[in-house]
């Protein structure tokens, strides 16, 4: 349980920077000819699938994973509202969206999905 405990706090801690992060580079854009590409959301995208799948990969336990998710939502909700001198972080336009509700989507399919059961020695070897 001890380790457990340690593991979901390095995983919410990984993912308030991780969200942190996401929500000043969502929207990073770089010149290819006369358009522009949206890397900072792809990036970022990438990364929170990449996080997620990963902690539930190497913990195995959805609590750790849950605890990664929570701690990167946290920041995408906050930097949602408007602060106090009427700035916004995360603009409602496109991107903005996108960001606000596909790493809630990924953190869902990844809480959601079932448990793999584990491949007996037997069953490797009549392969």
């Amino acid at each position: 349980m001890q380790n457990r405990l340690g593991a979901s706090l390095l995983a919410f801690a990984v993912g308030l920077v991780l969200g942190v992060v996401g929500t000043f580079n969502h929207r990073g854009v770089i010149g290819v000819g006369a358009t522009d590409v949206p890397w900072g959301i792809v990036v970022s995208l990438l990364g929170v699938a990449c996080f997620l799948v990963g902690a539930r990969l190497y913990s195995g336990s959805r609590l750790v994973t849950l605890a990664g998710a929570i701690g990167l939502l946290v920041p995408i909700l906050v930097f949602s509202f408007e602060g106090p001198g009427g700035s916004v972080v995360i603009v409602q336009d496109t991107p903005g969206r996108v960001w606000d509700f596909v790493p809630f989507l990924i953190a869902v399919a990844v809480l959601a999905w079932p448990r793999v059961p584990a491949r007996s020695a037997r069953a490797e070897s009549l392969n």
